[in-house]
């Protein structure tokens, strides 16, 4: 445990500088959401503004997640300070848990702030409950799965492509800001496999009471963690 939090603090050392521009990008993100989303769409009804709220929330999470965790953990690859903690001697499984800790504080922060944007912007009902707070540990924490996974896997240049690709394919194509009956069925079912959809929807349940928390969307989320994190620890743990 020592171990762990000395790697805790050590990771924290490092990127303390980017802890407060991770939550300014964030908020800013869903200032533009929440507000230039209305300016297209024209009149916001319930509906609309349960899935722009949620849907801001969504895509800073994606945003700092998946979008900048990976070119911040490839460029440390690069430098050299991944194999340098690979070889301290210390279990390698810390240096996963020591990393999704720290970017999971960074990224928080700027989760609830969006959180209480959406609700002065559209005065919908929040539920503040255990519930909602381990589901939206749960999406944070899928998203700092799937950009260290990337990171670890592929070379700067894709991950850098990847990460992008994510957020465009997030931001403009998946039902996150619009309900998914506007898709062909085929879409919908490629999109309810990948995780951003089942965490949009279990985020729109738990912390916007709007729906119901589906145990389908739960398990895409826990299978997706499970296969990133075997990922990780893959090349963590592979010997050169």
């Amino acid at each position: 445990m020592t171990q762990f939090f000395y790697l805790l603090r050590w990771n924290y050392l490092r990127q303390k500088d980017l802890f407060l521009l991770f939550t300014l990008a964030q908020v800013l993100l869903s200032i533009s959401l929440l507000f230039g989303y209305p300016l297209v769409i024209g009149e916001i009804d319930t509906t609309a503004a349960y899935y722009l709220s949620s849907g801001s929330v969504l895509i800073g999470i994606i945003s700092i997640g998946c979008t900048i965790s990976s070119p911040v953990i490839a460029n440390a690859k690069s430098e050299g300070h991944v194999d340098y903690v690979r070889a301290l001697p210390i279990p390698r499984i810390l240096i996963s848990l020591a990393d999704l800790w720290m970017w999971m504080i960074a990224i928080l922060p700027g989760v609830f702030i969006s959180v209480i944007l959406g609700y002065f912007r559209f005065s919908v009902r929040l539920n503040v409950s255990f519930l909602a707070v381990l589901i939206l540990f749960l999406i944070c924490l899928t998203m700092i799965s799937l950009g260290f996974a990337i990171a670890y896997t592929f070379s700067p240049n894709i991950v850098t492509l990847m990460s992008q690709l994510i957020l465009m394919i997030g931001l403009m194509f998946s039902p996150i800001m619009y309900p998914a009956t506007r898709l062909p069925d085929w879409i919908n079912h490629l999109y309810h496999v990948l995780p951003f959809v089942p965490s949009v929807n279990l985020l729109r349940a738990s912390v916007y009471s709007h729906g119901h928390v589906s145990l389908f969307d739960l398990v895409i989320l826990i299978i997706w963690i499970l296969l990133t994190q075997l990922l990780i620890l893959r090349v963590l743990y592979k010997e050169k």
